[in-house]
């Protein structure tokens, strides 16, 4: 492999194992929250929608550059590709490779914004049970 596919597949690579790291938190985080108190779970969430706050722009930007690719693929013919090889144009064979690549790096950085959504969603579903819970359990006394 060439040292360009290898820098793009370890870039990958990390970004991928960065998702992988957030799921192991994320699904550590969700194990605990039934025993953490309504204010700990009101900090998680704080936390989690700062952090989604922050991603926004990042993940528009994303978002918008997938896309902008998705659009330029299906402009883009196989049979245009095969000339370019067959005439030799690497350097337009060279910008569909790093934008292929830029494209990957996007989807997994949309993901990875999308896992911080779902623990927003979990934690806000936590504190509606809880609510849930603590209003049943009077009611339940009284009866």
């Amino acid at each position: 492999m060439s040292a360009r596919v290898d820098q793009f597949c370890d870039k990958l690579r990390d970004r991928l194992n960065t998702l992988e790291d957030q799921l192991t938190t994320l699904r550590t985080n969700v194990q605990k929250l039934p025993q953490q108190g309504e204010q700990a779970l009101q900090k998680c969430l704080t936390q989690a929608r700062s952090k989604i706050e922050v991603e926004k722009k990042k993940v528009e930007q994303a978002q918008a550059s997938l896309k902008a690719r998705a659009e330029q693929k299906i402009g883009q013919a196989k049979e245009v590709i095969s000339q370019w090889k067959a005439k030799g144009e690497l350097s337009l064979l060279n910008a569909r490779a790093e934008l292929a690549e830029q494209y990957a790096a996007d989807a997994v950085y949309v993901a990875i914004a999308a896992l911080s959504d779902a623990e927003e969603a979990i934690i806000d579903a936590v504190i509606a049970r809880s609510d849930a819970v603590q209003a049943e359990t009077p009611a339940a006394a009284a009866r």
